[in-house]
């Protein structure tokens, strides 16, 4: 499943990013972890961003990269 699919209020793990090195070297950095839990926030219409949170922040990411991020759903937290 990808992170754009998700509505918003859904809870996510991280399973890969589908990146080239670079920009997959900057999106870890942020956070965007492999097994990290991530909480759907808000996502835009017209294929805007999708808001998403991740530990204490929030982040914006473009549709077309939100669809580059394999995520598996989950129960909460």
């Amino acid at each position: 499943m990808r992170l754009s699919e998700l509505p918003a209020g859904s809870f996510c793990k991280i399973k890969e990013l589908k990146f080239d090195p670079s920009l997959k070297r900057k999106l870890l950095e942020m956070g965007l972890i492999p097994g990290q839990t991530v909480e759907v926030i808000q996502v835009s219409p017209f294929g805007g961003p999708v808001k998403i949170k991740i530990k204490d922040y929030c982040l914006a990411v473009r549709k077309a990269d939100a669809d580059k991020i394999i995520v598996e759903a989950c129960n909460g937290r």
